[in-house]
């Protein structure tokens, strides 16, 4: 009997021994992942292998679920999240803002009700103490998801594809611009390249290079890097085109924020950047632009602290012959800007149509895609694209082929090749499709 009960004290002991070694394990784990998921950008998946592994030893850890789910979130997949998430809250529902994660990751997977629900959870017990503002966003985002509901039980006639491996990386490919006759693509990509292969310390990530590929007859062809003077060493993105295609508007850093260049192709070569004048670039971000067809107006971008509805706005400047320069700009009022951020502007071959991405309006979640046009000189009340031009995450840099059958868009999405990816939209194909 004493021999029994010594064996049995023994494995106790051994068992207690392995519940804390895993512990301090799982403790490290997390202490290393942590570090990591806060740099973000490439270090983003060594701190993902990290959180997993410590999942793997505490499966059963609210904790250690929750930062999974956090670390998804704030990652280059965020719809992987919610498994996560919902594991965490089932096992601690008491935890300050769960009821919210849960209901903005079941919000990336399209889950409507299950996503109102959680939302409508998170504001009955959301305490008003809670320094973060964006815990009490929870009525915002149960419009949104209203909004998806109802937009997704209508959708528009379209077929969307990513454009696949072949253009787009497991780095985020964005800001796409197609020539009028739809054989040239340019884009924008922050895969390392021989002009970047350094990480920006500012965001984790390498920085942006602009580059293109051609039509063929079985598709696309291999993606080229634009050579200098185009691409440098910093930021360089593809963010507006003319109609000839022979000006391309780049985004660039400068001085902490951004600034809008221009270049223009002759005798094969594009010629070097250069900034555009004062009253687009201003001490504060401008991040996109579009000359219309005409060359009349140049519409563009920006968060400049004058005439602002809110956040980042879209604006247009005139062209003054005279002094061959864009002059004063106005900001495109309340019908189309919100005091959330717009970006993204394209400008249609009418001239009067403009197509844009913004958080406000009747968005589904993130960026949408909306179009608003030019009428008696007032804009009429922006459109959304529908679903599934639009989507639950980010949907940006939306350009349409000049004949209006193709349209190709930036958007985060599960069915990618991870982070953003370019897609195509082909109009009124999806019947025919199936």
């Amino acid at each position: 009997m004493l021999r029994s009960l010594l064996v049995l004290l023994s494995l106790t002991f051994a068992l207690v021994g392995q519940a804390q070694e895993r512990s301090r394990r799982v403790q490290d784990l997390l202490k290393q992942a942590d570090k990591l998921s806060q740099m973000g950008g490439v270090q983003h998946v060594q701190a993902e292998t990290l959180y997993e592994e410590a999942v793997a030893l505490a499966p059963d850890d609210a904790l250690v679920n929750l930062r999974m789910g956090l670390c998804q979130l704030n990652g280059p997949m965020r719809h992987k999240a919610l498994p996560y998430l919902t594991r965490s809250r089932d096992l601690d529902p008491q935890q300050p803002r769960i009821h919210f994660l849960v209901g903005y990751a079941l919000q990336l997977n399209a889950d409507w009700d299950k996503a109102i629900a959680s939302f409508e959870h998170h504001r009955g017990v959301h305490s008003p103490q809670d320094p973060d503002p964006l815990y009490a966003q929870a009525d915002r985002h149960i419009r949104e998801c209203r909004n998806g509901k109802s937009i997704m039980a209508t959708p528009t006639d379209v077929v969307v594809r990513d454009l696949g491996a072949g253009i787009n990386s497991s780095s985020s490919d964005h800001g796409p611009l197609i020539s009028a006759d739809g054989s040239t693509l340019l884009f924008t990509s922050r895969r390392p390249s021989p002009t970047n292969g350094k990480v920006n310390k500012a965001t984790g990530e390498y920085f942006e290079d602009i580059y293109s590929t051609t039509r063929k007859d079985a598709g696309w062809g291999a993606v080229e890097l634009l050579p200098n003077p185009v691409n440098t060493a910093g930021n360089d993105a593809s963010v507006g085109l003319s109609a000839d295609g022979r000006t391309l508007m780049v985004y660039r850093d400068v001085d902490g924020s951004g600034d809008l260049f221009e270049t223009r192709q002759r005798t094969g070569n594009w010629t070097e950047p250069r900034a555009l004048g004062p009253t687009v670039n201003t001490p504060g971000h401008e991040s996109a632009a579009w000359p219309s067809a005409d060359g009349r107006w140049l519409y563009f971008v920006s968060d400049r602290a004058a005439d602002n509805v809110g956040g980042q706005d879209i604006f247009r400047a005139p062209w003054i012959e005279a002094t061959t320069s864009w002059g004063p700009a106005e900001n495109l009022g309340p019908t189309v800007n919100t005091r959330f951020d717009e970006d993204g502007v394209y400008v249609g071959p009418d001239g009067g149509t403009i197509y844009f991405s913004s958080k406000g309006h009747n968005t589904i979640g993130g960026y949408d895609i909306f179009r608003s046009r030019l009428v008696n000189g007032q804009w009429t009340t922006p459109e959304n694209l529908g679903w599934p031009i639009n989507s639950p995450d980010d949907d940006l840099f939306f350009v349409l082929t000049a004949d209006g059958t193709k349209g190709y868009f930036s958007s985060l999405r599960a069915d990618g090749q991870g982070e953003d990816d370019v897609y195509e939209v082909v109009f009124g194909a999806r019947e025919g499709s199936r």
